[in-house]
């Protein structure tokens, strides 16, 4: 299989028709492999090879919790009791920042180790929509690689909006074009790719911008902070395509002293405490969604994208959305029917309400 970092000088057309997916999958009859188990990098949290975005607002710690997550991989210790397989991981910190380094050295003291040599960082964006940034990365991947004697596990782009070019988060178009990168450089070098993103107004409504995102997404987490005094965030799982959901757990955030600057003082960093307990504030634990899958799913991130921009949420409005993914809809009273048995949307006339919305309806009624 020909390396996009050996091309060069290409237009788009021909990046596109080149030969850049795995070798074809050999055909399965009945149920063959059935009792295969899924691989994890994060045994039950983050499977291996897959599509992953953790989202949440500003200040929840979010990044904290991807760069836990990555120097776990990147040393192979346990995480919170999930089995954790070693790899080397790439983090691109796209928002740069002289803080990504500090909070490396305060998890190197707080889990006295020497040095993170399977941890490497990118101080700048990357741009999957970008067929030349695309052959960038898979270049950084194969020096990874060759540095460490490890294979990449795990990619995280921090943020989705620093790493997405310019480009409109709301087009389906352009979301297309970033999910399209991410599954190429996850083909191409077997890692799971981690997207951090930013919630939109309504928190609960998901990450920002098109609801092709979530749609394609393996696995999906919120992260919230666990009470406006408290240095800790909760953990929700609002999708988790081909396993269970784990439960909501918090975790507490502790300071690190990780030097003394010129001036006498000390210098500290925060670092995630991967021992997970009851949250203190249910209320910034989503409900656990339903599993749903295919048209379902679609169903409930349209609606989701929609409140998110703070548009209506009729059943023509999320019909005619879905008609634009190009999905035939002559079966959507049966898909809506089955997250309102579910408990996950509410339907009042021709409006469908999910989230704080159904719990407000609910108290009207009663």
């Amino acid at each position: 299989m020909k390396n996009l970092a050996t091309i060069t000088n290409t237009t788009l057309t021909e990046v596109d028709a080149l030969p850049i997916r795995p070798p074809k999958v050999e055909l399965q009859y009945g149920s063959t492999g059935y009792d295969k188990e899924q691989s994890f990098v994060i045994k039950g949290l983050i499977p291996e090879c897959s599509f992953v975005s953790i989202y949440g607002p500003s200040g929840s710690y979010k990044s904290f919790l991807a760069l836990d997550w990555a120097c776990h991989i990147a040393t192979g210790k346990d995480w919170d009791g999930h089995k954790v397989k070693q790899g080397a991981v790439l983090y691109v910190a796209g928002e740069g920042g002289f803080g990504v380094t500090q909070r490396i050295r305060a998890w190197e003291l707080k889990h006295q180790v020497t040095s993170l040599d399977n941890l490497a960082r990118l101080p700048a964006p990357i741009f999957p929509a970008d067929n030349d940034q695309i052959k960038t990365m898979i270049e950084y991947c194969d020096e990874i690689k060759a540095k460490t004697g490890q294979g990449l596990k795990l990619i995280i782009l921090d943020t989705l909006a620093r790493c997405y070019g310019g480009n409109d988060e709301n087009s389906s178009r352009d979301m297309g074009a970033f999910i399209k990168g991410c599954d190429t450089i996850k083909q191409l070098t077997g890692a799971t790719v981690m997207v951090v993103h930013h919630s939109g107004k309504n928190v609960d409504s998901g990450g920002r911008g098109s609801s092709s995102l979530p749609a394609a997404l393996d696995v999906e987490y919120r992260v919230a902070r666990d009470g406006e005094d408290q240095q800790a965030l909760v953990l929700t799982c609002s999708k988790m395509k081909d396993a269970e959901q784990p439960e909501p757990k918090a975790y507490d955030l502790t300071s690190v002293h990780i030097r003394t600057d010129s001036d006498g003082d000390k210098v500290t960093s925060l670092c995630v405490i991967p021992v997970g307990r009851q949250p203190s504030n249910d209320g910034e634990a989503l409900p656990k969604v339903g599993r749903i899958s295919g048209n379902h799913e679609a169903v409930y991130h349209a609606l989701r994208a929609r409140i998110q921009m703070g548009h209506p949420t009729t059943k023509a409005v999320i019909i005619d959305d879905l008609k634009a993914l190009g999905l035939n809809t002559d079966k959507f009273s049966r898909w809506l029917n089955k997250l309102v048995e579910d408990g996950t949307v509410h339907v009042d006339g021709n409006a469908i309400i999910m989230g704080p919305q159904v719990a407000t309806k609910w108290q009207a009624n009663e």
